[in-house]
């Protein structure tokens, strides 16, 4: 069942599942863009390089940037690492499931790559995959809202809570081998 409305504004405040609770948006709960990016490219800048699912990725591949107030330009068919702006808790018997903001999704821009489900227990800022689909230069700005996080009551709270590799992130996390 997808938590809306009054339901939802309570829910937020009961567990403080947002540490902005003026982010409600009456069938879910809206996040901005945090301020730390991360581009993963290759070092020598060859389009030859294999990442091995499952293996570690070597630290130079990785640039993180601190966004001022102008944002990031995201060049077409590319993608990015980002996070949200507000740390979020995930209750025990809710689910999190993040979608692009409508506005956003319509200029081919989308805020996962289908990694979008967050786990009841999860404590910490939000990854975002962020990829421009479009043929266009799209700016994106710190704390502009770019997501919506829709919650779900769980068929039992008898599940093991979230404390995985990604637990209380800050800021976008980098892949993480299994």
């Amino acid at each position: 069942m997808l938590i809306v409305g009054d339901n939802l504004k309570y829910l937020m405040k009961q567990h403080d599942i947002i540490d902005n609770p003026n982010n409600f948006d009456q069938t879910s709960i809206a996040l901005g863009l945090g301020k730390t990016i991360i581009h993963m490219e290759p070092a020598d800048n060859s389009k030859e390089t294999i990442i091995y699912y499952g293996e570690n990725i070597p630290e130079d591949y990785y640039r993180t940037e601190q966004l001022n107030d102008r944002g990031i330009n995201i060049p077409p068919k590319s993608c990015i690492l980002a996070s949200s702006n507000e740390t979020v808790k995930i209750p025990n018997g809710y689910f999190g499931l993040l979608q692009t903001k409508g506005s956003l999704a319509r200029l081919f821009v989308s805020l996962t790559c289908t990694d979008g489900q967050v786990d009841p227990g999860y404590n910490g800022n939000i990854t975002f995959e962020i990829c421009n689909h479009s043929n266009f230069y799209v700016n994106l700005k710190p704390k502009q809202l770019v997501g919506q996080l829709f919650l779900f009551k769980t068929s039992t709270k008898q599940i093991e809570l979230y404390n995985g590799k990604y637990q209380n992130a800050i800021g976008p996390t980098k892949h993480k081998s299994e």
